[in-house]
């Protein structure tokens, strides 16, 4: 699902008005973690793979991510919030033999996802220092694709002796997820929390141009947030 800047400005512009909180309204946190990118985004690139026969996948789905951010609270309850985050990279290599059964070929795609965004944090006390919430927004993405080939094998509509390509599609998506915060003292907390990037990147096709592979990557992060 991809978001337009009028999405963007309804989700701001949906919170309420409502009186502050007793604690300090506005926080700043750093996290890091892992990503995980979609299997999806193999069977994208296998389905555009013609004339071959054995096709096969070695799929790095995981990366390295990490993100910073800083929101205002309304009360309690409701939440805005804008980050930075860097999802790291993950790559594919795919192999596949010739309809004659003898020449090999093979194309290798690493992916690179940053990008900033903005969300509305919806959360729920549970006891004296933990609060759970989830979190609804979008996400300005810019995707580095970088392609590989190697063997009996071309680019579509490309020069033969075209062996690489770098492409970037910068969209804005879907974001959403969910977490908790630890208030070990009034100021300073830790922060676990999931986030989904929903379909990041423009699907590879017969015959396209500037695709990149499309897909869902999720994030998985522990950080630091203080209120001030």
């Amino acid at each position: 699902m991809k978001l337009t800047p009028p999405i963007v400005a309804f989700l701001l512009a949906s919170v309420p008005s409502i009186a502050l909180a007793k604690d300090p309204p506005w926080y700043a946190g750093i996290s890091g973690g892992d990503s995980r990118t979609d299997r999806e985004l193999v069977k994208n690139r296998e389905s555009t793979i013609v004339n071959a026969t054995n096709i096969q996948t070695d799929f790095d789905a995981t990366g390295n991510a990490w993100k910073v951010f800083g929101g205002y609270r309304f009360n309690d309850m409701v939440s805005v919030e804008v980050n930075y985050a860097d999802l790291g990279r993950h790559s594919m290599f795919t192999t596949m033999v010739a309809l004659d059964g003898f020449n090999t070929a093979s194309i290798l795609v690493r992916r690179e996802i940053k990008g900033y965004g903005a969300d509305l944090l919806l959360s729920a006390p549970v006891g004296g220092q933990f609060s759970v919430f989830g979190r609804v927004g979008a996400f300005r993405s810019r995707l580095q694709a970088d392609a590989q080939l190697d063997g009996l094998i071309n680019f579509t509509n490309g020069n033969p002796l075209d062996r690489a390509r770098s492409t970037t599609v910068e969209e804005t998506v879907l974001r959403y997820g969910a977490g908790v915060d630890w208030w070990f003292r009034r100021d300073v907390g830790l922060r676990l929390d999931w986030e989904r990037y929903s379909n990041v990147g423009k699907k590879f096709e017969i015959g396209g141009s500037g695709t990149t592979g499309e897909a869902n990557t999720d994030a998985f992060y522990l950080g630091v947030i203080a209120r001030f």
